[in-house]
């Protein structure tokens, strides 16, 4: 791999599913496992202001690889042709300031909420970044494609900045930040919502090829998922919702569950660091 190859696209739009649930998916799945288990041990032990101090950092990391890599679709647009990626776009496009992906959106709202301490957005933002961040472990077509799988920016980027859309919101819930209750459903449904329309936009008036959120086109048409795969592209739409649905379920609980070990008192003895 050389300089030149890491700092492109290459690759991006090549065999996007083919390595789901193959050697490299376990390999980045058990990755994402243990640098939890061993980033999250480290921060226990952490004094609180050096914990918001590593926070700090991570929220301007992925602030910084979400702009960074934009200047590579801004370099592709412009010299070459033809690109090495859907992604490309000039300077004066809203894809280099915001984002339609669901994830994208997360990545620049989930350090503002935490920066300026936006309490009634949290709940959504916190939610949504956990599952944003989880759908890529499991359908990770943003961190594996190519063939052999490549390392790029944007895969550093997609790994990295996923990784701390769940990490951050799962450490602040436990150590007390936000209380997660059933009645801020409603609240994070409305979000959701509002985020989709934002997608829709996107996909409709921005980009007429775009899939923002999967809503034009179902992603796992023609996979390797059962049934799944094989629901026609527009009733997919229901798939997701229900998806989602179920999705939030679980992440709600998972959250409950570090809320609840902090509250029982089992949280790990701070130290001087």
């Amino acid at each position: 791999m050389t300089l030149t190859t890491f700092f492109s696209s290459m690759g991006m739009d090549e065999h996007p599913t083919k390595h789901l649930f193959g050697v490299y998916h376990l390999i980045y799945f058990l990755g994402f496992i243990i640098a939890f288990i061993v980033l999250f041990t480290i921060m226990n032990k952490l004094k609180k202001k050096n914990q918001d101090r590593v926070i700090n950092i991570a929220l301007v990391l992925i602030m910084f690889l979400k702009y960074i890599t934009e200047v590579i679709f801004i370099y592709e647009y412009y010299n070459l042709n033809p690109q090495l990626s859907t992604y490309a776009h000039p300077f004066l496009h809203i894809n280099t300031f915001f984002s339609f992906q669901l994830c994208g959106v997360m990545n620049i709202v989930l350090p503002l909420v935490i920066w300026l301490n936006i309490k009634p957005l949290k709940p959504f933002v916190y939610m949504t970044s956990i599952l944003g961040g989880l759908a890529v472990v499991l359908y990770p077509v943003t961190v594996l494609f190519g063939e052999p799988p490549l390392i790029t920016l944007p895969v550093v980027r997609s790994v990295l900045v996923h990784f701390f859309l769940v990490f951050i919101p799962i450490f602040q819930i436990k150590r007390g930040d936000l209380k997660l209750e059933s009645k801020q459903a409603l609240p994070i449904a409305i979000g959701l919502l509002t985020v989709a329309a934002w997608a829709m936009f996107g996909n409709l008036f921005i980009d007429s090829t775009a899939n923002n959120m999967y809503l034009m086109v179902n992603p796992f048409l023609n996979g390797p998922i059962p049934i799944i795969s094989k629901i026609p592209s527009g009733w997919h739409v229901l798939l997701l919702a229900v998806l989602v649905t179920i999705g939030y379920f679980i992440v709600y609980h998972i959250a409950k569950l570090f809320e609840k070990k902090q509250n029982a008192g089992f949280q790990t003895e701070i130290i001087e660091v």
